[in-house]
């Protein structure tokens, strides 16, 4: 006999009831179903209460599968599904190829720029749907809390309904399969753009070092072509400045025979001109001498000798004067003689270098055109590898999504698990409605709950707490598929009324029992207990 791994619906807490039977789990969920009930709305809308056609206990399979050192989760009826999403990788292949078929550096350049934005945008998105596969972070966070209750059974009872699963160990074999073919894609994806960027990195680093020989390919012959011109132009320049030295010199040799005779005239002036002065000097002197001695001949005479005197300085000091300036034009016309010697020289000079000029240019200008070169195959190697990284991190995402969608449980070999759940159909008139009990947590009676019992309210409805919302939401998914599957629907009322607690008998004895155990823990009241006896006897 399989043996199957069950779940309990409820367990209690610490502070819970300590001796908690399934009678007493029972009777509380009967209770809650009892509370649900839906009753008459009065006379004027004349609508009759709602029938509890049945309320039993049934169990939904869910698959542990083993993969990839931790569990999926699959849904037994298969009515959970997860869709995987990545982008497809543009073709690397010929992104590669194209790399490394490119011989020249102007050919690799060129295949760079065509495909500077090849890595930008994904050639689209991939999806796949695993049918059955629950990836809820929040009910795969509980559940496998709540795995760690589960027993297993081999005995078959017949009060508790088993769904049975819809899909079986070879169509989930199929859907594990897809997720691995998926991830092994994305790891083959990953290991692809890590290849092409090892090739786009070599592949550049070989073109730039060879670009980088011929920057020195071009130096040397540069250099050497240099050399040879610049001992031309050294000697042609060297001639041009020792023939233009010798017109400077000899300019200043005929400037300064001119200037050698102006400044005689002038000395010959000065001399003259302080003679004169040293002659008036004198003069003055025996004039003074007349005056104090009175003697007016003499005093007429050297008065008169004074008088002549100093009509010749200003003469002379013109004389000077007409020299000085005659002196400062020579200078000046020497000056601008031997600055236009000098021009002429260096235009000559220049002229002569030209050749040297536009051959260090022209080796300046190709070693920057190879210079620019290699930072533009730097700067698009780089933006071509930034796009690749951009598009191996969503891929490291999408490895990561595959990480969460399984539990942290290790597993080596298939098993299925029952969880269960309380199931009530209810009945007025045409209409049917359908109400599912998750699984819960005995709660213990707290200070409030004693309080709402106290002013008259119900304590039962803080009894049984659900254990997770989204294990209660996975369970009600069960009501939509009945809607949708009347096929479904009949197998489900069917086993339904044939397990129900209200229509075994041992059940009915079992949910009594409860009842009055709820009774004896003040979670019923003696009004309550009679009421819902009333039920039981009624459905009996």
């Amino acid at each position: 006999m399989k043996t199957k791994l069950v779940l309990p619906f409820a367990v209690s807490t610490r502070s819970g009831i300590k001796g908690f039977t399934k009678d007493m789990e029972m009777a509380a969920v009967l209770y809650l179903t009892e509370s649900n009930r839906k009753k008459g709305e009065g006379h004027i809308l004349n609508r009759s209460d709602e029938k509890l056609v049945f309320l039993a206990e049934n169990h939904y399979p869910v698959w542990l599968v083993p993969w990839n050192g931790g569990t999926l989760l699959f849904d037994g009826l298969g009515v959970a599904e997860h869709t995987l999403f990545h982008d497809r990788l543009p073709d690397v292949g010929a992104f590669k190829k194209d790399v490394q078929n490119a011989r020249t550096s102007e050919a690799y350049s060129a295949v760079l720029s065509q495909n500077a934005d090849y890595f930008e945008k994904s050639a689209g998105e991939e999806e796949k749907t695993i049918e059955g596969l629950i990836s809820s972070p929040d009910f795969m966070r509980d559940f496998s809390a709540y795995l760690s209750e589960a027993r297993e059974s081999e005995r078959p009872t017949s009060s508790k309904a088993f769904l049975p699963p819809i899909i079986n160990k070879s169509e989930i074999s199929a859907s594990v399969a897809k997720l691995s073919n998926a991830k092994a894609g994305i790891d083959e994806d990953l290991r692809n753009i890590d290849a092409s960027m090892r090739t786009l990195n070599m592949a550049t680093r070989k073109k730039v070092k060879a670009v980088r020989a011929e920057i020195r390919q071009i130096r040397k012959g540069s250099d050497r072509r240099i050399r040879k011109v610049r001992r031309s132009v050294t000697q042609r320049t060297h001639r041009i400045r020792v023939k233009h030295n010798k017109r400077i010199a000899a300019i200043s040799r005929r400037f300064q025979r001119q200037s050698r005779l102006l400044h005689k005239d002038r000395v010959r002036y000065e001399k003259t001109w302080r003679r004169l002065r040293a002659e008036v000097h004198r003069c003055e002197t025996r004039l003074k001498s007349c005056r104090r001695r009175r003697n007016k001949r003499g005093e007429k005479r050297w008065n008169h000798r004074l008088s002549r005197l100093k009509k010749k300085l200003p003469v002379f000091e013109k004389s000077i004067r007409e020299v000085d300036k005659r002196v400062a034009r020579l200078e000046s016309a020497r000056n601008s003689e031997i600055s236009q010697q000098r021009l002429r020289c260096e235009v000559l000079v220049e002229e002569a270098k030209k050749m040297l000029r536009e051959l260090e240019a022209s080796r300046e200008a190709d070693i920057r055109m190879k210079r620019q070169e290699i930072a533009s195959l730097g700067n698009t190697m780089s933006v071509i590898t930034k796009q690749m990284n951009e598009l191996a991190k969503s891929k490291r995402a999408a490895l990561n999504r595959f990480d969460a969608i399984a539990m942290r449980r290790r597993r080596k070999s298939y098993m299925l698990v029952y969880m269960p759940f309380y199931f009530a159909r209810y009945e007025r008139e045409a209409k049917k409605r359908y109400v599912v009990h998750p699984p819960s947590i005995v709660s213990g009676m707290g200070i409030l709950t004693k309080m709402k019992g106290a002013m008259g309210s119900p304590r039962m409805k803080d009894f049984l707490q659900p254990r997770s919302k989204a294990v209660s939401l996975f369970l009600n998914q069960l009501v939509t598929l009945i809607e949708k599957d009347s096929m479904f629907e009949k197998e489900v009322t069917e086993a339904g009324i044939q397990n129900s607690i209200l229509r075994q008998k041992k059940l009915r004895i079992g949910v009594k029992r409860g009842l009055k155990q709820l009774r004896e823990e003040n979670w019923l009241s003696k009004n309550e207990l009679q009421t819902l006896g009333k039920l039981l006897y009624i459905y009996a």
